[in-house]
């Protein structure tokens, strides 16, 4: 997972899902209504949870600043950056279905003699979850709330590269335009 502070405007978002695009990667984000809270923000997981554990498949969650309505956010998010995981996310038959769902992945990918017990299955679940489903953070520096919320959740430190967009100094943008454009022919007509 990543934390990509920087300015509005700075390119965190456009160069995610470029590198999900390079990737053949999943994206995702959630749109932000009136009404939309905690439920709807686990609701949101639940099918990058199954596309990531059950399909194998990898997917990128973009989540801006500017989608945390409510500090309990940033609750799920730390707990799943620590821990790989979200606690009672889904309810016992959807557990069940997930079980099914992995058992074949299960028995492809884990060696001979490996029971498929549930807690086996979810285990395998939960390690295809947290190899293939990647948090992406945009965040501001700007104000007390990114500096905060740092403190009060620790895992948006610990459980991701942080990348600090910055603007590049005028010397260093001349500098690469000479590199690339002294071999690059232009018709002066």
């Amino acid at each position: 997972s990543a934390l990509l502070v920087g300015v509005g405007g700075s390119g965190r978002q456009s160069l995610t899902r470029l590198a999900a695009y390079i990737t053949d990667t999943t994206v995702a984000q959630i749109t932000i209504t009136k009404s939309y809270g905690i439920n709807n923000l686990l609701e949101d997981f639940k099918p990058l949870y199954r596309q990531a554990g059950c399909a194998g498949k990898a997917v990128t969650f973009i989540f801006t600043d500017k989608e945390i309505k409510d500090e309990g956010f940033l609750e799920y998010i730390n707990i799943f950056l620590n821990t790989g995981e979200l606690p009672n996310l889904f309810a016992r038959d959807e557990v069940d279905a997930i079980l099914g769902e992995v058992g074949l992945a299960f028995e492809q990918q884990m060696p001979k003699g490996t029971e498929p017990t549930a807690a086996n299955l979810w285990a395998f679940f939960l390690n295809r979850v947290r190899s293939h489903l990647h948090l992406v953070l945009c965040f501001s520096p700007v104000g007390d709330k990114f500096r905060n919320r740092a403190r009060m959740f620790p895992g948006l430190i610990n459980g991701c590269t942080v990348d600090w967009y910055l603007p590049w100094p005028q010397t260093a943008l001349e500098d690469v335009a000479r590199a690339r454009m002294t071999t690059f022919e232009l018709d002066a007509d």
